[in-house]
């Protein structure tokens, strides 16, 4: 009799352990040589909520043009994701985009970003006076950095090697004392403290808080930056460690004949194309796929785990949940209640994008670049802008230009609150103010993504942890997805793999 393992959640983290429990080799490096190949005894099947594969990767029409409503690339550092491609026969088809550069708004001007940033932070001082994003106070406030003055910056205060520094209080009688660990600072706690709060809500800020729909002041570094975070560990000064972080970066491997990838790249005709190919593949190895079945609830049936879905009762001998954080939670109250509780109080942030196209010449006045980004201090319900067919001229038809508008972000729920309407003139209004746009758009489209963003707060990892010694307890359920720690179709991808990787070592005969 086959055992059956069922994977919740049909995004990118789910297909990918679906394909390795269906016997595929990972395409994450270092876990190749776990996978033995295709089990004769097992089958896999994956349920999906939606009514479609892929979760936040969308692509479709717009204007007679294919375009990513969801994201439109994904890192090259982590090369998962365009190995995969390359497997799944897209590989060619695998393109870098026209422009990568981009500007800030600063004091309701456009900026161009200043050279050499690592994830928003300038290793170079005088590319960041050249930017004027900051003023000259903020400039001689982040030179400050530079002098070798104040304590150095912890692992513990970084949320790195928390055990290895543990500091010791009384507690109670004059001779009891125990071990506690100083508490995890923000992101911008952290980097304030060097280089001052003008620089951080200017630049830093819309960049790597705009990557997750957050601010620096709710996120914890180690996660949305963690090289970022180790580079920092021992160092004074932010600005040397960046500057060392450089020096001693090494070479990226390039296969012999070939060019390097660029650090972002996407698929000709959207990255559904990803998902579609993927799906094709799975279904080629026999995974049983089925949309529009949600699972609402998980428990103990013997050995075997039972999962209740529309269609009745699913029993599975093995689970990888690679559904949002917050559905988890509900699934493991019964069965894991301490897991279901740490990943519950996991908060995200809703975005809504707005694809918006107009004839070229309307757009002359924007700047260069592939778009620009908003800080929160600008107060502006637009968080950053994208010139679509500037960045990937195949988007848009002879003779029109289109760009997308992002929305949203955590404390801000402006424009979940709104009217597709309401928020497309919203969002009119400030291009006019801020780029000089007055004509008319010929189409626009709406695309919102609720409780998309799952949000890393301070402690985000040890919380993390303790999720999975309790889920340990439930034999073949693992986690996957975003809300461990990382967004990106690359990190989703791993986490996936790395499920299904587990589940398949505690299925073993």
């Amino acid at each position: 009799m086959s055992r059956v393992v069922a994977v919740v959640g049909g995004g990118i983290s789910g297909l990918g352990a679906a394909r390795v429990l269906s016997g595929a080799a990972p395409v994450t490096v270092g876990m190749q040589e776990r996978v033995g190949g295709a089990r004769a005894d097992l089958e896999v099947l994956v349920l999906e909520s939606a009514d479609r594969f892929g979760g936040k990767i969308l692509s479709g029409e717009f204007r007679g043009r294919q375009i990513d409503f969801g994201p439109d690339n994904f890192l090259t550092r982590n090369q998962s994701a365009a190995d995969l491609c390359e497997l799944l026969g897209i590989g060619s088809e695998l393109v870098a985009p026209a422009t990568s550069s981009a500007s800030v708004v600063s004091r309701g001007r456009l900026h161009p970003m200043p050279s050499g940033l690592i994830l928003g932070l300038p290793p170079d001082l005088v590319a960041l006076a050249r930017s004027r994003i900051v003023s000259w106070r903020g400039l001689a406030r982040a030179g400050l950095d530079l002098l070798p003055v104040g304590k150095t910056m912890s692992a513990s205060s970084l949320g790195i090697n928390r055990d290895a520094d543990e500091v010791s209080r009384r507690s109670g009688g004059r001779d009891r004392w125990e071990a506690v660990v100083a508490p995890e600072w923000s992101a911008a706690a952290i980097l304030e403290r060097r280089l001052g709060r003008e620089l951080v809500q200017r630049l830093v800020d819309p960049l790597l808080g705009g990557i997750n729909a957050g601010g620096l002041d709710h996120l914890s570094l180690t996660v949305v930056a963690p090289q970022v975070a180790q580079a920092l560990v021992g160092h004074r000064s932010v600005t040397r460690a960046l500057q060392l972080m450089v020096a001693n970066a090494p070479a990226r491997p390039v296969p012999d004949g070939s060019k390097p990838r660029p650090f972002f790249i996407g698929v000709r005709g959207g990255l559904g194309r990803m998902v579609e190919e993927l799906v094709a593949d799975l279904r080629r190895r026999g995974v049983r796929l089925q949309t529009n079945m949600a699972v609402t609830a998980l428990r103990r049936a013997g050995n075997r785990y039972a999962l209740e879905t529309p269609a009745g009762t699913v029993l599975a001998d093995g689970v990888v949940l690679a559904a949002p954080g917050h559905v988890t939670a509900r699934l493991l109250v019964d069965e894991a209640p301490s897991a279901a509780t740490d990943l519950g109080s996991i908060p995200h942030s809703s975005v809504a994008l707005v694809t918006i196209s107009w004839p070229f010449e309307a757009l002359a006045s924007l700047p260069p670049g592939s778009g620009f980004l908003v800080p929160r201090c600008e107060g502006l319900l637009t968080t950053g802008c994208t010139f679509l067919s500037a960045k990937w001229p195949a988007t848009a038809a002879s003779g029109e230009a289109v760009i997308r508008v992002s929305t949203g972000r955590y404390g801000d729920e402006r424009a979940m609150s709104m009217s597709d309407g309401e928020l497309v003139d919203a969002v009119l209004g400030e291009l006019r103010a801020l780029c000089g746009v007055t004509a008319a758009p010929l189409g626009t489209w709406v695309q919102r993504w609720p409780q998309a963003f799952p949000q890393y707060l301070p402690g985000h990892l040890p919380k993390i942890g303790r999720a999975q010694t309790a889920l340990a307890q439930l034999r073949a359920v693992e986690m996957a997805g975003p809300a461990l720690g990382g967004i990106g179709i690359p990190a989703c991808l791993t986490s996936g793999e790395r499920a299904a990787v587990e589940v398949l070592d505690r299925l073993a005969p």
